[in-house]
């Protein structure tokens, strides 16, 4: 058997005859149809440098129009997009490398010494595996990075977010300072970190009604609450919350002891639609983790850690529908007749794949430029909790 690059070239005989483009536009067309980011859309335009400009939107009453003598000139509107904030659009990659022993164990599994249908097959699982996990972890960057903007105002590049990347560098949404209500001393929810000992002066519902009633008051066209699913549950937990919902669900409760208890036998659902009643505004539970790779140096391992996407210390009153953009850099693909490339997301996203042939490495990689970015910052209305 000639073991030239041709037979060390796993993904072109997982391709079977078709181009990485073709598979790519086949496979994963329907599964990956959109991001998973509520409120924000791909901006229409591809930017061809790194600069985003973020426009302030304005979404609340339409302004009359003006009473003027029969012959005066109309007077002008303002303009509806002030820039509010810019910056650079950050660059995210991961990649796989398939070398000789992965190709061995495919060809293993399938039974055989040499290609044939079956290990091709198997081999065709290894290239959908890479793909798939590339574009889907490219999605999840890009739903934590909306659940970040949101939650927080802000995405902050740490070591605990991106251990293997650049670090200590925030993009700031600019949310109004007035926006932000931060509990703190005894008004605190919970006093320490494990949420065991209530701020001797808190009162998680009041500080809720609050909440609204400085929306309200603003005349924001607010409509919704976010909190993250686990933050929720922990305020169900809360003793004070535990009798406001007892006497919500049964207003002739004879004592908070009663009233607490009623609550206790409540489901999580249950208690949302009570609060949703007592507040006026749909209560949306995000529930939504993202994993993180970063690399050992004792064990040499790469090790995967699970972290909240949504701050579980905040609840954040905000219009609902479209409130910001995708904003996303156009890749530059330069022709090399010994790469593969494949573009996803309407060209935002560049897949390559790349051989070895002295080593027998084979590399599938994604790279994507792109950031969620609000336009609705002054409409949205922040509780942190502790």
């Amino acid at each position: 058997m000639i073991r030239d690059a041709a037979y060390y070239d796993l993904v072109g005989k997982s391709l079977m005859g078709t181009t990485y483009q073709e598979f790519v536009d086949t496979i994963f067309a329907d599964k990956y149809n959109t991001p998973d980011t509520s409120g924000f859309v791909w901006d229409e335009e591809i930017q061809m440098d790194f600069t985003y400009h973020q426009l302030q939107a304005e979404l609340g009453i339409y302004a009359m129009a003006t009473y003027v003598d029969l012959d005066s000139p109309a007077p002008l509107r303002g303009v509806d997009g002030v820039e509010i904030n810019t910056g650079k659009i950050p660059r995210f990659k991961h990649g796989f490398k398939l070398n000789e022993k992965i190709i061995r164990e495919q060809m293993i599994m399938a039974g055989k010494g040499a290609f044939d249908a079956a290990a091709e097959r198997a081999i065709m699982n290894v290239l959908y595996n890479s793909t798939d996990q590339l574009i889907g972890g490219n999605y999840n960057t890009l739903t934590y990075q909306r659940h970040q903007a949101v939650s927080t105002g802000k995405l902050a590049l740490l070591n605990t977010n991106n251990p293997q990347g650049i670090q200590n560098i925030t993009f700031d949404f600019k949310v109004p300072a007035a926006n932000i209500t931060t509990k703190a001393g005894n008004y605190r929810w919970w006093t320490d970190d494990a949420y065991t000992t209530e701020g001797s002066s808190s009162d998680p519902v009041a500080d809720l009604v609050a909440l609204v009633k400085a929306a309200e008051d603003a005349y924001a066209p607010v409509s919704v609450l976010e909190v993250s699913k686990k933050g929720f549950i922990r305020f169900l937990g809360h003793s004070k919350v535990l009798i406001a919902l007892g006497y919500y669900y049964n207003p002739e409760a004879a004592s908070d002891a009663i009233a607490t208890n009623i609550a206790k036998r409540l489901s999580t659902e249950e208690s949302r639609l009570l609060l949703e009643r007592k507040l006026g505004y749909t209560i949306r539970l995000i529930d939504h983790v993202s994993a993180v790779e970063s690399y050992n140096k004792t064990t040499k391992l790469i090790v995967k850690t699970n972290i909240s996407s949504f701050d579980e210390d905040a609840w954040v009153l905000m219009p609902d529908g479209q409130i910001g953009t995708i904003k996303a850099v156009q890749p530059i693909v330069i022709q090399d007749p010994a790469a593969r490339v494949a573009l996803y997301d309407g060209g935002r996203t560049v897949l390559t794949q790349t051989f070895d042939a002295k080593n027998k490495y084979q590399y599938i990689e994604s790279e994507l430029t792109a950031l969620c970015v609000p336009s609705n910052t002054k409409y949205m209305y922040y509780l942190n909790i502790k």
